[in-house]
């Protein structure tokens, strides 16, 4: 017995090796082994300054050799046109520090917006763009003819740094993101169901919700990233998009419903009706859990669609529903439920067909390729965010002009970085102490290299190479480590910059002084600047999520009706994670945003479906229809509590008045029926404010 026991504890603790600390491993000798080699080549080459290309290794490098790939890749694209704007403004303003400055400060405070914009390592690029000018215009600008031969000279050491961290990454223990997303997948698969096929986690209110939105733009991100992989295939491609989207509705749709149930939590006899509602399908996703037998599972939940009709009518015959509140919840809840089952149905037949290499997603390839992800932007944080690098940059420039400093500039550099990187990063004033825990580690390795190691033992490439080995090894192991990639990126920072890896060996400890007080300065300023410039309190941000919000439900009843729901649940997911990555928000906000963004989907789904179907009437359309949106609008406009109760009464009179209003065609008629659900879940999701974004609700 106690042979087997230590067998299966060996077992256990070689898989969690395999699968947690391996993985560190190959990371450690794939960044090494590329920064050296980055490292090689620029010496063979001549270059003034290999540590730019080390310095690139690390930045790129990822587990994964999709990403790998992709950052590479804007980086390459930033790096460009920040080098050819660098020449242009010292080629331009080499003479005029002042107007050199505001244009400096101007474009980097357009880059940190449009990197706050973009997704993925898009973001990434745009912030390379401001800090490439740092890099080629300050070391130049006292010798503006040397710039372009100079930012020519850092662009080919970037070059090599990314050819080398992309070679390295596809031949040395290769790790496909096409194999993670297919995990991904899986795993968000086994949670729907087993989630589904417990009814507790629709109708027991004490127990948390299951968070689905967390899986939803990490996935987009992996898909986007994959495609610069050569090993999926197109059809792959087009069944994770359609996954994710399909991931999306249901996740909405879930929400919707479980809040709606909650506003009858307290009448046990309307719940317990729609458990029996419930029960066929609960059964149908439990049986499956026991089998996995997809096809089987997909049969079977085609059949109880029909069951679950034939339910809601013999429930809602038994049930007592002479309340205007009930009768609307429960028709709410009720096409929700055949909602959420045609949702599940149709996802698990697109993860079947998946799962088995099926072509038929072809057939609907252009509409796959129409499932954009949008994002959200606002422009009081883009304001923030250009002011906030401006400033940095202007003080920090002026600083140096008014001191004289002769390494002043180098400042300049860190503080430009720092901004522009943190800018959309959970707790920049945190990350920018770990960026300085990183230097203080810098400051007491790097001198021990300069003053003793370098000077001493190395006498060729090779020995350098040897000695370097140790230092880049644990940088890597910093910038893996969960927490700790700051750190990692703070010593890599002022080990690249200050560390004697140069053609030649030309470091004093006076030089070696200034260019380190200079780095930790622009860290310093940046870090002062996301203190003094941020209004980003938890009452700012969800003052700004109701705005936003209310101004969704104006979009959605006036604009064009080619807002998709895609877009509209994408760009509002991205509005919960920008808002998030502000670094001040709690759980209790978090949670309190998600309840808003989730209703105001929905009520705008409802909203675009019903103006979909007014459009396919034969006749006019009713009058209520219109009638009944405007006030749906003017709703969230209102500030007066008095009014808004008011407007509700309103909203209740017009869809009694709508109910009551039949027409002579057959698909007219079941055109009315169908808004009328419709008005039905916006009527039961904003009677319930605790769910709402209220702006500003007075008295």
């Amino acid at each position: 017995m106690y042979l087997i026991e230590s067998k299966q504890n060996i077992s256990l603790a070689i898989d969690e090796w395999i699968n947690k600390d391996l993985p560190i491993f190959k990371y450690i000798i794939k960044s090494t082994t590329a920064g050296l080699l980055a490292l090689c080549i620029c010496m063979y080459f001549n270059l003034a300054m290999p540590q730019t290309s080390v310095f690139t290794v690390f930045i790129v490098m990822q587990p994964f050799s999709g990403l790998v790939f992709s950052k590479s890749y804007y980086r390459f694209v930033g790096t460009v046109i920040g080098t050819i704007m660098a020449i242009i403004l010292v080629g331009a303003f080499a003479q005029d520090r002042v107007s050199f400055t505001l244009f400096f400060a101007l474009w980097v405070g357009l880059c940190s917006v449009i990197s706050f914009m973009s997704r993925n390592f898009m973001s990434y690029g745009f912030v390379l763009t401001g800090y490439t000018i740092a890099l080629v215009a300050m070391p130049t600008i006292e010798n503006p003819l040397n710039v372009f031969t100079y930012g020519i000279d850092r662009l080919s050491e970037v070059v090599i740094g990314l050819l080398c961290a992309s070679f390295i990454s596809e031949i040395l223990f290769p790790q496909k993101l096409s194999n993670t997303l297919l995990k991904g997948e899986k795993s968000k698969f086994n949670l729907l169901i087993s989630s589904f096929s417990n009814s507790e986690n629709l109708f027991d209110f004490e127990k948390g919700s299951i968070n689905y939105t967390r899986d939803i733009l990490g996935s987009d991100a992996l898909r986007v990233n994959s495609s610069f992989e050569t090993n999926m295939k197109k059809t792959d491609k087009l069944y994770y998009k359609r996954l994710n989207s399909q991931f999306m509705h249901i996740n909405t749709t879930f929400f919707s419903l479980r809040n709606t149930i909650n506003n009858n939590k307290d009448n046990s006899e309307f719940i317990n009706s729609l458990k029996k509602i419930y029960a066929d399908f609960e059964k149908c996703l439990s049986n499956y859990s026991n089998s996995n037998n997809l096809s089987a599972l997909i049969n079977e939940i085609k059949i109880v669609k029909d069951i679950t009709k034939i339910r809601i009518e013999d429930e809602k015959k038994s049930l007592d529903l002479d309340d205007f509140d009930l009768i609307h919840d429960f028709n709410t809840i009720t096409s929700l439920f055949l909602r959420l089952e045609s949702e599940i149905y149709d996802y698990c037949n697109t993860y079947y067909n998946f799962t088995t290499n099926s072509d038929k997603i072809k057939r609907l390839e252009k509409f796959a390729e129409n499932l954009k992800f949008s994002t959200y932007s606002d422009n009081v944080l883009i304001s923030l965010m250009i002011i906030r690098a401006s400033i940095t940059l202007i003080v920090v420039m002026c600083i140096w002009m008014i001191s004289g400093w002769e390494y002043g500039s180098l400042a300049i550099l860190p503080a430009v970085a720092n901004t522009l990187l943190l800018s959309t990063a959970p707790y920049p004033v945190g990350a920018t102490k770990n960026f300085l825990k990183g230097a203080a580690v810098g400051f007491i390795i790097t001198p021990i290299y300069n003053f003793y190691i370098i000077p001493m033992y190395v006498s060729d490439l090779f020995t350098l190479c040897l000695f370097l080995t140790p230092v880049l090894a644990g940088i890597s192991l910093f910038m893996i480590l969960p927490g700790k990639n700051l750190i990692g990126f703070g010593f890599l920072l002022i080990f690249i910059t200050t560390c004697s890896i140069h053609t030649q060996y030309n470091v004093s400890f006076d030089t070696f002084m200034d260019m380190n007080i200079a780095t930790v300065i622009g860290l310093l300023f940046s870090g002062l600047s996301f203190i003094l410039i941020n209004f980003t309190s938890n009452i700012w941000i969800e003052s700004r999520v109701k705005k936003a919000l209310s101004k969704q439900i104006e979009i959605t009843t006036k604009d064009k009706l080619a807002l998709q729901r895609v877009r509209l649940e994408s760009a509002s997911f991205d509005l919960i994670q920008r808002y998030s990555a502000l670094g001040r928000l709690d759980n209790k906000s978090n949670n309190k945003i998600l309840r808003w963004v989730l209703s105001i989907l929905e009520i705008g789904k409802a909203i675009i479906n019903i103006r979909r179907n007014a459009t396919l009437f034969t006749k006019s359309k009713p009058s209520e229809i219109s009638r009944i949106l405007s006030l749906i609008r003017k709703f969230f406009d209102l500030k007066d509590k008095n009014d808004k109760e008011e407007q509700m009464k309103k909203i209740k009179e017009l869809i009694n008045e709508f109910e009551q209003v039949h027409l002579r065609s057959a698909n007219d008629q079941k055109l009315l029926k169908d808004i009328y659900l419709d008005f039905s879940i916006i009527y039961s999701l904003m009677k319930n404010k605790e769910f709402l974004p209220i702006k500003g609700e007075t008295l």
